[in-house]
């Protein structure tokens, strides 16, 4: 049987094509392609455009109604059975959905552990945060901390420095 991959996909390629022409336009397009040395005797012709039509009729030796009947009646089986596997396409697609759903509300009275879990894996993971929060908020005093203390001894230097240069300049003097 198809697997449900390829079945939606190709539900969905089937569901974008464009509605299908009716049964006289299919018709008049397989009759004109079985046709086709109508429109080559009509252009080759010389003469005026009644001319051309009747000598474009008249190089047609049979009309072949029945044939071109059994082409168009074959695209129109063919159009139809595509159609007829999108329909059984989609009603195997919902009738697993329902399955699915079925095999959920059996699950529903059993023993589930999963909230439990979750819930254990939430509790877990927000004292991991608070954690980092705090080793965060550490690291950033910390730091403000190094900042403060190396401007205060950049101050002193610039401070030593000032007092180097107003001794050297009394020297000087």
């Amino acid at each position: 049987m198809i697997n449900k991959k390829t079945l939606k996909s190709m539900l969905s390629f089937s569901e974008n094509q464009h509605p299908g022409p009716s049964f006289i336009v299919i018709y008049i397009a397989t009759w004109l392609a079985w046709h086709n040395q109508l429109f080559s005797h009509f252009i080759n012709t010389q003469g005026d455009f009644f001319t051309k039509v009747s000598a474009a009729l008249s190089a047609i030796e049979d009309n072949q109604y029945i044939v071109v009947l059994l082409l168009t009646g074959l695209i129109f089986i063919v159009r139809l059975g595509a159609n007829y596997l999108s329909f059984k396409s989609k009603e195997l697609l919902n009738s697993a959905d329902d399955d699915f759903v079925n095999v959920r509300d059996d699950q529903k009275f059993a023993k589930n552990t999963d909230i439990a879990n979750l819930m254990a894996t939430l509790t877990k993971t927000q004292q991991q945060l608070a954690e980092t929060r705090a080793r965060e908020k550490k690291a950033v005093t910390d730091k403000n901390d190094a900042i403060k203390k190396l401007l205060s001894v950049q101050h002193e230097l610039d401070e030593a420095r000032a007092d180097i240069d107003m001794l050297n300049q009394s020297k000087a003097s």
